[in-house]
């Protein structure tokens, strides 16, 4: 009942071969998940429960997008009639380096349309000239800010004869996009 030991070298050169096999594919899987973007090493990127910056919202050059969760109190026929008020989500960005900036709006500002961007302290300002009429009265001008120390958004139309009213209120975050 003795096992040639010729054999037992060989299942324990086998489970060796095995065994590093196995380990190159894991650290390859790994690398692979490293370049891709699905893991990341070092320290973590998530920012404490409470905290409410994001990269979007500290940036100060080139483009930046936002996420906006907005609760809208649109005029029906008159601004005098009782608005129609529901919530929504909107995507709004700026082009620091271009001086620009846009919202998905239903007015003067949109992507194609852009305003031009005025940053005050914390405060982005987009604003932008219109000159047509809706609710019964001519709209002059659209503007909308985002508050980077909070988020908070507000649209703003200006009618003829300096009468303003709020559309849009709400808060924004930044737009993260899928790496694939």
């Amino acid at each position: 009942m003795n096992t040639p030991r010729a054999v037992g070298g060989q299942t324990l050169v086998a489970v060796l071969v095995s065994a590093t096999v196995v380990l190159l594919l894991v650290l390859g899987i790994g690398a692979f998940g490293v370049y891709a973007g699905w893991i990341h090493l070092g320290s973590s990127a998530s920012k404490p429960v409470g905290a409410k910056e994001s990269d979007a919202l500290a940036k100060t050059t080139g483009e930046a997008k936002f996420i906006c969760e907005v609760t809208i109190s649109m005029p029906q026929r008159t601004l005098e009639a009782e608005p129609k008020v529901y919530n929504d989500m909107l995507v709004a960005g700026v082009d620091y380096d271009q001086k620009t900036g846009w919202y998905q709006g239903d007015f003067a500002i949109s992507e194609g349309h852009k305003g031009s961007l005025k940053v005050n302290g914390t405060k982005i300002l987009v604003s932008r000239p219109a000159m047509f009429e809706r609710f019964g009265v001519m709209i002059i001008q659209e503007d909308f800010t985002i508050d980077r120390a909070d988020g908070s958004f507000v649209q703003t139309l200006t009618f003829k004869g300096d009468k303003t009213r709020h559309i849009l209120k709400g808060f924004c975050g930044g737009l993260t996009t899928a790496p694939f």
